[in-house]
């Protein structure tokens, strides 16, 4: 039975439940993400009712809790939360969406560069005008308001006493915008339009350099992103090809895939067979046969073969809407202290009122209690996280690293381990030969390799052209041969001086009636393929897909960065696992992982208390990566659904990109913790002064904009941020 229910909207942790409370065979869980899943409840309590042991769910979107009664006799709470954790994982990317739906119709827009080089101009000419050619003979009654400064004033405040009013209607106390405007009225009461001219003008000069710093890095973002729409070969019902963009396919609709195209849909083959480079799904090199009838996916790629496929499953949005929907997102991604630091600042705004009710009653001096207003903390305390974080992301783009936010900077410099994907990203998804061993007397490891490049001649299988490759290194000539046929998923064969040589698997040499020896040489731990000449087994030749250039390094770097706990995931074999995590230097590995699993490794992590990075490239990774606290999509070949899901797009190869970026993240959280200290020490030395004395209403306009001014400053030093350079 399902039942609905609304309360007031709630915060608490994003996809992964949190027990709210738990009673013999009732179980609450709180899930922050399922406030951005109203239209899928019914859905997801279904889903979670289909659990083993569950007879009842109520689902509470706003409140983003499930509460569910179940069988003790059958499962547990603990056995019973981590199923519901699978299930909700799978709506992750959908909570993701709809939550920066929400935050874009109710994020403010904020002033372009252009817009603000206008108001300062403005404001320079006014403030000539008013004191050269159009200077007030008098500062008294209406006057004050007359004048060209203070005319200017009120126009250049009006945006500002907006802000002040939607959110003094919306959070019902005055915000950093109310009091500015309350200074530049108070200073206009009191005949300093000059006062309250330069107080807009600072300001507007420090919000600038905001400005271009968030305009440049979005600028530096879409030049990255920047890519062609994907086309498809559309095939009629007359049987015509054309070709179409992907965004025009329909349900049904009859594509063809060629060798060496990106399949573009998911679909069932209706005729033709090919085979395919699934690596981006299972994690695993070796292409598979696929045919009439067989499923097939999007990101996946036809190496030999044409197969004509009809579309199932079809994105919303095309490639490049979906990159760009990102980019666009990506500023709304607020970290934790800059959450903290806005409502740190908020709750400062009164203590200014209440400073200029204090001076006022003390001295009775309204251009003394007027300084406390001038100067607030809330304006540089703000600046100090949002310019940090907007120039290390545009830094980051420019080393072709694509950060989605200034949340996973923060978490980036606080992380404890990292899980990295072995195929496609530790290593490079190419097997090369490592290993030739005969098996025959007769027969030397060149024999051997010579009857096997005549049998994979005509292959595209990776391991065919592994083969292929080291016998033409050792200058090996292929021998005189019949016609190569494939057998497929085993192996091929074909006929030299009147005998059949097969190379492929065991199973295929098994079922051939080759005969296997007792004991066979001892193998190096790679991928192994058979050579035989009838029934008799030749040699065998070992294959492994080697590590990355620098990946030791770059996985030594990250433990100087002060990482404490390197692991591989993969879906490859325990051998193969274990061989690479030895090469890299890994402190241990988990194989033969599908997605769900690699997921669950990330969460058991985060269960003991540790902030995960998960390294990968694949859809495979898409699940890990969600889950983790900051996912990295690693390489040129990424799959678009692992650059979607995860929260940092690395477009190089090079593993060393790792723990640049968490350089990066370690010295722009320093920066922002100067920022903190430079606005604090500053303004507070201002308020003093504004107090205790003489000083103008102007000088104190300038001390605090010029906090803001030395806090934006401060933070663009991360455009010439050099990674290497730093801890």
């Amino acid at each position: 039975m399902l039942q609905f229910s609304s309360s007031p909207p709630r915060l608490g942790p994003w996809m992964k439940s949190v027990i709210r409370s738990s009673l013999p065979g009732r179980l609450r869980l709180a899930v922050n993400g399922l406030s951005h899943l109203f239209a899928k409840r019914t859905e997801i309590a279904q889903a979670v009712c289909d659990l083993p042991g569950v007879h009842e769910v109520t689902l509470n979107s706003p409140t983003g809790t499930l509460l569910i009664l179940y069988d003790m006799t059958l499962t547990d709470a603990h056995e019973l939360q981590e199923e519901t954790d699978l299930v909700l994982a799978r709506y992750a990317m959908d909570a993701t969406r709809s939550q920066h739906a929400q935050e874009k119709d109710s994020a403010e827009l904020s002033m372009t560069t252009d817009r603000l080089a206008r108001r300062l101009v403005f404001s320079a000419l006014s403030a000539v005008l008013g004191n050269t050619v159009l200077r007030p003979t008098s500062t008294v009654g209406l006057a004050r308001f007359t004048s060209p400064q203070a005319i200017s004033s009120l126009i250049l405040s009006a945006p500002i006493a907006k802000s002040a009013w939607e959110g003094l209607k919306s959070d019902h106390r005055p915000n950093a915008d109310f009091l500015t405007v309350t200074s530049i009225v108070a200073s206009l009461l009191l005949g300093a339009g000059n006062s309250a001219l330069t107080i807009l003008a600072l300001s507007d000069l420090a919000e600038l350099m905001t400005s271009y710093t968030i305009e440049r890095t979005r600028n530096s973002i879409i030049s990255m992103l920047s890519v062609d729409d994907s086309h498809v070969w559309h095939e009629t019902a007359s049987g015509r090809l054309e070709r179409v963009a992907v965004s025009s396919l329909h349900p049904g609709d009859m594509v063809v895939i060629h060798t060496g195209e990106k399949i573009a849909v998911d679909g069932c083959i209706r005729s033709g067979d090919a085979v395919i480079d699934q690596s981006a799904i299972t994690g695993e090199f070796v292409p598979v046969q696929k045919q009439t009838g067989d499923e097939v996916f999007a990101g996946t790629v036809v190496k030999s073969g044409v197969i004509h496929v009809e579309a199932l499953k079809l994105g919303d949005d095309t490639v490049v809407s979906r990159i760009v929907g990102m980019v666009e997102e990506s500023s709304l991604k607020r970290a934790p202290i800059q959450r903290y630091a806005d409502r740190f600042s908020n709750y400062l705004v009164p203590l200014n009122f209440l400073l200029f009710g204090a001076v006022y009653l003390v001295t009775r001096d309204p251009v003394r209690a007027l300084k406390m207003l001038v100067i607030d903390y809330s304006c540089g305390i703000k600046l100090s996280t949002a310019t940090a974080f907007s120039a290390a992301i545009n830094t980051g783009v420019r080393r072709g690293m694509l950060i989605k936010g200034g949340a996973f900077i923060e978490q980036m410099a606080a992380a404890s381990t990292v899980l990295l994907d072995k195929t496609g990203t530790i290593t490079e998804g190419k097997p090369e030969v490592t290993s030739v061993l005969p098996v025959q007397a007769d027969c030397t490891p060149d024999d051997v390799l010579r009857l096997a490049m005549a049998a994979e001649e005509t292959s595209t299988h990776p391991l065919a052209a592994s083969i292929l490759a080291c016998g033409h290194r050792r200058r090996l000539s292929i021998p005189v041969h019949g016609e190569v046929i494939t057998e497929v998923a085993r192996g091929s064969r074909t006929d030299v001086d009147g005998s059949c040589i097969r190379v492929g698997n065991l199973l295929y040499m098994q079922e051939s009636g080759v005969v296997i020896p007792a004991s066979l040489p001892a193998s190096d731990g790679g991928i192994l393929t058979y050579v035989s000449r009838d029934s008799v087994l030749l040699g065998i030749i070992s294959a492994q897909d080697r590590p990355r250039e620098n990946v030791r390094r770059a996985i030594n770097a990250l433990r100087y960065t002060g990482v404490g706990d390197i692991e591989l995931l993969t879906g490859d074999t325990e051998s193969q696992a274990r061989l690479v995590a030895s090469q890299v230097g890994a402190d241990g590995f988990q194989a033969q992982l599908l997605p769900e699993h690699k997921a669950e490794a990330v969460l058991k992590l985060q269960t003991h208390g540790q902030t995960v990075i998960m390294v990968g490239d694949g859809i495979n990774d898409a699940p890990a990566l969600a889950y983790a606290d900051v996912g990295i999509s690693l390489g040129s070949k990424s799959t678009d659904i692992a650059m979607e899901t995860s929260d940092v797009v690395i477009s190089t190869d090079d593993p060393m990109t790792v723990p640049e970026l968490r350089r990066l993240a370690r010295a722009t959280m320093r920066i922002v913790h100067q920022n903190f200290a430079l606005v604090i020490s500053i303004n507070t030395v201002g308020l003093i002064l504004g107090a205790a004395s003489n000083i103008s209403v102007l000088g104190s306009a300038a001390m605090h904009n010029m906090s803001t001014i030395l806090v934006v400053g401060n933070s663009l030093r991360l455009l010439f941020f050099s990674p290497e350079a730093h801890d």
